[in-house]
């Protein structure tokens, strides 16, 4: 997997000395780095049953680690394993995954990521959010998707009508403004398989191509 990038952005010893918000689920939430994708964090997402969420792309080996024992221990807590049962839904996601059609299920250009990892995480109540080395309290509208965050992520097992882990959000604390928005529709452009611009006549009373 590749270095991550954001190691540079905050400290060990700053990560260890946040305040730990409650836990949303049974397990002790666990903070990462990652880049935050998509997020309805202003208002609830009708599309996830009403509840506030984001897709995060984790790149930091470290994190991604920290992930895979986090949803580890909620599969020994749910299921008396490490791992899951086969067919149950497991949070974490190759951001380089293919769908039946041989695309990449994460179109936009930022998750091409050698190693990435991408989860969503969800919650009923809207996220506290913090910004910088003092940790001030923001409006979740001032954090987008390119922003690049550390993340309160707890876990939790399900075994009824489906099996599987999911992903609770907690704190979001925004380290770096993303240079590139990763919002709903701002990636389209990318993936567009684009005109010939010698078709293309303006009626600017010139007769030019574009």
């Amino acid at each position: 997997m590749a270095t991550s990038a954001f190691k540079s952005s905050i400290s060990p010893a700053q990560r260890t000395a946040s305040a730990a918000a409650a836990p949303t689920a049974a397990l002790a939430p666990v903070e990462v780095l990652g880049v935050l994708a998509y997020p309805s964090i202003v208002t609830p997402d009708d599309k996830s049953g009403g509840k506030y969420n984001t897709l995060v792309l984790i790149s930091d080996p470290e994190d991604q680690k920290k992930l895979e024992e986090l949803v580890s221990s909620a599969c020994v807590e749910t299921f008396r394993s490490p791992q899951l049962p086969p067919g149950a839904h497991n949070p974490l996601r190759d951001s380089n995954e293919k769908n039946h059609a041989g695309e990449f299920a994460f179109k936009h250009p930022a998750f091409r990521v050698p190693g990435g990892m991408v989860i969503r995480a969800k919650t009923a109540y809207q996220p506290q959010c913090v910004w910088g080395p003092n940790e001030t309290e923001i409006d979740p509208s001032e954090i987008n998707g390119g922003d690049h965050v550390v993340l309160q992520i707890s876990a939790y097992g399900y075994s009824n009508q489906s099996q599987g882990v999911g992903l609770s959000l907690g704190r979001i604390w925004l380290i770096k403004k993303g240079e590139t928005k990763i919002e709903r529709g701002s990636g389209a452009g990318a993936n567009v398989q684009r005109i010939d611009r010698s078709r293309l006549r303006f009626n600017d009373g010139t007769g030019e191509a574009a």
